[in-house]
């Protein structure tokens, strides 16, 4: 039988639980979970501002996940064909309110019939803690 496969795009900078929440989410409602993981130049661009965490060290936290089958490194939203046709995708993860994680309306080009929302994770603090340390670094700094 053809495992259902499903795949999840994010930064995943600065992991906490409301990330894992999301991706064992998605991992539910598949067999096999591919996890594509935004490059810093892409967070860059949309964000204003690179990753705390590069992106070698932010695609391996991912890959020791239980609930992820693999890992790739992905430039913005993937291709349709990439997706569909090289990978075998049948549902694309989307996670509105997850910081980092790319929410449903993050996917033009993406047939809508492949597009699952889920529920955002608890917890999400990818930006407090960011500001946080923005604000320790400046202090130190100044100092």
């Amino acid at each position: 039988m053809p495992q259902r496969i499903g795949y999840l795009t994010g930064v995943f900078d600065l992991f906490h639980v409301g990330h894992l929440d999301v991706l064992e989410q998605a991992k539910q409602q598949c067999d096999r979970l591919v996890v594509g993981i935004l490059t810093d130049d892409w967070a860059e661009d949309a964000w204003g501002a690179r990753p705390f965490v590069p992106i070698v060290e932010r695609a391996q936290i991912v890959g020791q996940l239980r609930c992820v089958d693999e890992v790739v490194v992905v430039d913005g939203v993937a291709e349709p064909d990439w997706l569909i046709g090289a990978l075998g995708v049948e549902t694309v993860f989307a996670a509105g309110g997850t910081d980092g994680v790319l929410g449903p309306d993050e996917f033009d080009g993406i047939p809508a019939g492949l597009v699952s929302e889920l529920a955002p994770g608890r917890g999400s603090r990818s930006q407090i803690l960011r500001a946080a340390i923005d604000q320790r670094q400046s202090r130190s700094s100044v100092a």
